[in-house]
């Protein structure tokens, strides 16, 4: 169970970590039902709602979830642990959390005073976040072998960084008028460039160079891949917002078309290891996240065909197969296996009896939550070309979210009869 090089000693508290990962699911919901009662909210993406479900999912559902894993990750893997981290993660949850609620709904209701107030309290939360992150950073010592997460993780939170700039200004472009010196769309583009590559990619592959290996039972991920595969997405990030603000048309393709490349790379190379897992039998999170792979293969070739054509629908089902479909497959995935492993570590740490994690979380309701998930992220797609399935669509979502929001809280509900009814372990002197 405990990977190799991996420092469980520090560990936050449980509860840190886990009122993120239960917040997370309930802003699908919220996402689903703006899509029953939204209307015609597909045709465009730029339509209000469009704007407010995909903050709702990025800013409400991903960055929930990567912020509170962020919080048992770094001490685990980079020997970084945060000062503080419950009263961190009692700041921080309840910033982002208004905060996403107050930037999704500004942004579908055209509400200047709520999107305002909604970034203020996201960039807020995000500081202080990030100025703890960066003190354990600074004092961690790199652990095992895992010495490019640590890396890679202080690139995921400066793309982090420019993502949330980016955001910001263009919120106080909607809210007081400010001028950018390059076009609105160029701007929107770049913020979902950073947002997209440079912080939630660069992070899903930092956790991934250890939880892949560790949880899905494979090879580690070549040295060579891992060592220039972060660098090279940060770089071609750079090259991309110098190519658009200078309006270099040749190189602004070629770094987009770079991005869709690197991102292709990861999941092939994902893929490569798990089509060599020494799993005999593969369960449902391992094909979970092989399914988010090919989504986000797909995703990464409609983006492609968006750049040889206007019609509104391709960026809007990029946008639904690499958000949903890739970091929404890879987060449920990682969801149910590292949910379970906190109650069943925290148990162990207390010195009492744990039970196993099938018994904390069973394959069965896992199964079942995620055909919803097929069905739903098939239902999306269809929606994009047949607006009218839309209301549907939403439906289908928020049942998705909320039972993924059920089986995790059956998870919290397991540890603490466990914590009630358990007796230490054998040998244990520990107390709970």
């Amino acid at each position: 169970m405990m990977g190799p090089g991996l420092s469980y000693d520090d560990t936050p508290p449980f509860s840190a970590p886990i009122r993120f990962f239960l917040t997370a699911p309930l802003f699908g919901v919220a996402a689903g039902l703006t899509l029953i009662f939204g209307g015609e909210i597909l045709v465009s993406r730029w339509t209000p709602g469009a704007l407010a479900i995909t903050h709702l999912f990025a800013a409400g559902f991903m960055l929930q979830v990567m912020l509170g894993a962020l919080l048992q990750v770094m001490p685990v893997v980079a020997g970084a642990s945060m000062p503080a981290p419950l009263r961190i993660a009692g700041i921080t949850h309840l910033a982002m959390a208004l905060g996403a609620a107050g930037l999704a709904f500004g942004l579908g209701a055209g509400a200047p005073g709520v999107l305002l107030g909604g970034a203020v309290l996201l960039v807020g939360g995000l500081f202080v976040f990030l100025s703890a992150a960066a003190l354990g950073l600074s004092r961690g010592a790199r652990t095992g072998n895992n010495t490019r997460t640590p890396r890679d993780l202080r690139m995921a939170f400066a793309g982090l960084v420019v993502t949330a700039v980016l955001g910001f200004s263009l919120v106080l472009v909607l809210t007081r008028g400010v001028a950018l010196p390059v076009p609105l769309p160029t701007v929107v583009n770049l913020h979902a460039g950073w947002g997209w590559m440079g912080w939630a990619a660069v992070l899903l592959a930092a956790a991934s160079w250890v939880v892949v290996p560790m949880f899905q039972i494979t090879a580690a991920y070549p040295q060579r891949f891992t060592t220039l595969w972060a660098p090279a997405v940060t770089a071609t990030l750079v090259l991309w917002t110098l190519a658009e603000y200078l309006a270099i048309d040749a190189a602004r393709f070629i770094a987009i078309l770079a991005l869709g490349l690197l991102g292709a790379g990861y999941a092939g190379t994902t893929l490569y290891l798990q089509a060599h897992s020494r799993r005999s039998k593969p369960d449902t999170p391992f094909l979970a996240f092989r399914e988010a792979m090919y989504s986000a293969l797909a995703g990464v070739l409609v983006l492609a065909i968006s750049l040889w054509s206007d019609a509104d629908c391709w960026p809007i089902l990029a946008g639904v197969l690499i958000l949903h479909g890739g970091f929404g497959g890879t987060i449920t995935a990682m969801l149910y296996k590292i949910v379970p492993f906190l109650a069943w570590l925290h148990l162990t740490q207390a010195g009492l009896k744990a039970p196993n994690m099938k018994k904390l979380l069973p394959d069965t309701p896992i199964r079942r939550q995620l055909r919803v998930r097929t069905t739903s992220l098939a239902t999306l797609c269809v929606a994009v070309f047949v607006p009218v399935l839309a209301p549907l669509a939403g439906v289908v979502l928020a049942v998705e979210f909320g039972w993924l929001f059920a089986n995790l809280l059956r998870v919290v509900r397991a540890r603490r009869d466990a914590a009630k009814n358990a007796g230490p372990r054998p040998g244990s002197h520990a107390s709970a």
